[in-house]
């Protein structure tokens, strides 16, 4: 997965149109997720990881003090809270082993829904390989409020509320 410093500007775009959503982010110290799917080699998530932090960083004052949680995406899924500066480093995916599985997106939304709902901004670096196999279980919990926090990040960038919207 490459991305191109014009990529992680638009995410970074995007991102903030996210925190400006009525509702979503009124201030004080932002909560956010950041998803990988263990599907990805490390060598390819790991530098667009590192280029979409920078630019968050860069763009907006509210990405100094971030509480990130960062989850793995495999068979299971396991989460962990990890500084932004290890995000860019590369130091918080020294343990990462790359475990190739199918998976489908309705079973991430309803973690995601019970586990991280406090989350502002949700970024889920994906394989393209990934579908969603129950759509209406996927818009159980992508509503009321998860549509509008969530942007998936593979060979496109798709917004939850395209996601929800079947597109």
């Amino acid at each position: 997965m490459k991305l191109t410093q014009l990529d992680t500007l638009q995410i970074a775009k995007r991102v903030d149109a996210i925190l400006h959503v009525p509702g979503n982010y009124r201030g004080g110290n932002l909560e956010m997720t950041i998803v990988i799917d263990t599907t990805l080699q490390q060598e390819d998530f790991q530098e667009a990881v590192a280029g979409v932090v920078g630019a968050l960083k860069r763009s907006n004052e509210i990405f100094r003090n971030v509480r990130l949680n960062l989850v793995m995406w495999g068979k299971e899924i396991s989460a962990k809270v990890a500084p932004m500066a290890m995000l860019m480093t590369g130091g918080a995916f020294t343990a990462y082993v790359c475990s190739p599985c199918k998976k489908c997106y309705e079973e991430l939304f309803d973690y995601l829904k019970k586990f991280h709902a406090r989350s502002k901004v949700i970024l889920v670096f994906a394989d393209e390989g990934n579908e969603i196999v129950d759509r209406q279980a996927a818009k159980e919990a992508l509503s009321p409020f998860l549509k509008s926090k969530i942007l998936i990040i593979s060979e496109q960038i798709i917004s939850g509320t395209q996601m929800f919207l079947g597109q």
